[in-house]
């Protein structure tokens, strides 16, 4: 069991971003110490990081509560699937877009100079 603080440095997350999940409903109900302080489990703190890992991912808030939604029932529909692969192309597109980023900074590093000289 950790406490919100053990949470909050397992998942990278500031207590108030975990306190402002719970209150958004994209976690289960938390478990409560008689002292009300929370008490979260393995399970919760797997389901931070993923909440984490969607967010990467540029999921709102709505998208990513749809998706954990599901995953209880792991019943995706077709439209589901292929709004995932949309998502999923969307970010093969922007990895794209930030690699020719790293070539031309690595070109420019490597020519030590950031803006071509005119003689």
């Amino acid at each position: 069991m950790y406490t919100i603080k053990q949470a909050s440095t397992l998942t990278k997350l500031s207590i108030d971003t975990i306190r402002y999940y719970e209150k958004a409903g994209l976690l289960p109900k938390i478990k409560r110490l008689p002292n009300k302080h929370r008490v979260f489990i393995q399970p919760d703190i797997e389901r931070l990081q993923m909440i984490t890992c969607m967010k990467k991912a540029n999921l709102s808030l709505d998208e990513v509560k749809l998706y954990l939604d599901i995953a209880k029932t792991s019943n995706m529909s077709p439209e589901m699937v292929a709004g995932m692969h949309q998502h999923k192309e969307k970010v093969k597109n922007q990895m794209a877009q930030l690699q020719t980023v790293l070539d031309f900074i690595d070109e420019k590093l490597a020519e030590g100079t950031w803006l071509k000289r005119k003689a």
